[in-house]
């Protein structure tokens, strides 16, 4: 036909158009015309750097709604996959939007509801995952969310022929042994490393699933993922995550409570604030596929890192009567807090020119005592 077999390596879509053509009734010379035309399509649409309708599952979470708003903000449009509860009007009146509801990543057919009901997806982000602390607690629920989750979506982006897969992945995906600065290279180059969590062991299962759905159509299919510190911005509320500490110090602060740090005073970790990471996810989504030459897609969203005493000083210097408690007994901490063990595990710092220097991308919020009067800034605004 003149078409590209790769093309039609597990194509339910062409198997239905075939059928519905014989339906028609066409004679030979015509069904090959209609086929060869169908199939150069989709490979024209395969290969198109443009992204133009993106899946977002998870669209309901504090990253998904502003990545939602974001893609919309820029003519993209998007199909927000949501349990019950509508997105706010600010995104929802936004054109280019499509809500599709009772979407449950543990159920593969409202997943692939989500494709019979919009044509033209070329793109999903899954951004499904409970927080480190959240997987502890329940890893089997977490395990069937994350993992089989991610099974069940790459199983429909097959069937209907969607090549791109964007993941979120984490700084709990590194353990002890990984560099204290470090990208995300370094997971690829060392599969075997024990993340020492339930939580860092699912995301290295996810980017598994990624890879053997790219090499069975290496030329059309793409993954990426990004490797997300903590996020710092100015909502109301968050999650019970082990970088969720600094706004509940800031919280505390806010409201002349005692804070009780949950890991120790003197442990680094990457953070970065929520406008940069959006920008860093769209500009990842966006790339041209051949401009990708990290191992696996994976990127580092780099912003900034700071220790809790580093924290606690600039919010001293804002308010002199704060007051916060940390256990010295480390051994105690480590006991009673998961948050601590996953904190001295994960590195110190994570890398910023492989995506400065492939998506164009660079954090530049990176001034904490800045970020904490953003933040302050938001809260009172909003009364809190």
């Amino acid at each position: 036909m003149g078409a590209s077999v790769s093309a039609i390596g597990n194509a339910s879509s062409i198997k239905d158009f075939y059928e519905s053509k014989l339906v028609e009734g066409l004679d030979d010379k015509a069904l090959l015309d209609a086929m060869t035309q169908h199939i150069e399509g989709l490979n024209k649409r395969e290969s198109a750097n443009e992204v133009k309708k993106v899946l977002i599952i998870g669209a309901a979470g504090a990253i998904g709604k502003c990545l939602t708003q974001h893609l919309l903000e820029n003519n993209i449009e998007v199909v927000a996959a949501l349990r019950k509860t509508p997105l706010p009007e600010s995104i929802s009146s936004l054109p280019g939007l499509h809500q599709e509801f009772g979407v449950d990543c543990q159920n593969e057919e409202t997943i692939r509801n989500c494709f019979k009901n919009h044509n033209n997806i070329d793109c999903c982000w899954n951004l499904a995952a409970p927080l480190s602390v959240e997987t502890a607690g329940n890893p089997e629920l977490a395990y069937d969310v994350v993992v089989n989750g991610m099974d069940r979506l790459l199983k429909v982006m097959r069937e209907y022929n969607v090549s791109r897969i964007c993941f979120s992945d984490s700084i709990g995906s590194y353990g002890g042994a990984a560099p204290r600065t470090s990208n995300a290279a370094w997971l690829v180059n060392n599969p075997t490393q024990d993340p020492g969590s339930e939580y860092g062991l699912q995301k290295r299962k996810c980017r598994e699933l990624m890879r053997d759905f790219v090499n069975e159509l290496p030329n059309i299919r793409t993954c990426r993922w990004a490797i997300i510190p903590g996020v710092l911005h100015g909502d109301s509320s968050w999650g019970a995550g082990t970088t969720e500490y600094a706004l509940d110090a800031l919280k505390c602060a806010s409201e002349s409570k005692i804070f009780n740090c949950p890991v120790e005073e003197d442990v680094y970790l990457p953070m970065i604030w929520r406008d940069d990471l959006i920008k860093g996810l769209y500009a990842l989504t966006i790339a041209n596929k051949n401009k990708l030459i990290e191992p696996d897609g994976g990127y580092a969203m780099a912003g900034l890192s700071f220790t809790p005493i580093e924290l606690f000083n600039e919010i001293k210097k804002r308010n002199d009567k704060f007051e916060y408690y940390v256990e010295k007994d480390i051994i105690k901490l480590k006991s009673e807090s998961p948050a601590a063990v996953f904190a001295r595990l994960w590195v110190d710092y994570l890398t910023a020119d492989e995506a400065l220097r492939d998506l164009g991308f660079e954090a530049v919020n990176k001034d904490i005592g800045a970020i904490i009067d953003r933040i302050l800034q938001e809260w009172s605004d909003r009364g809190i």
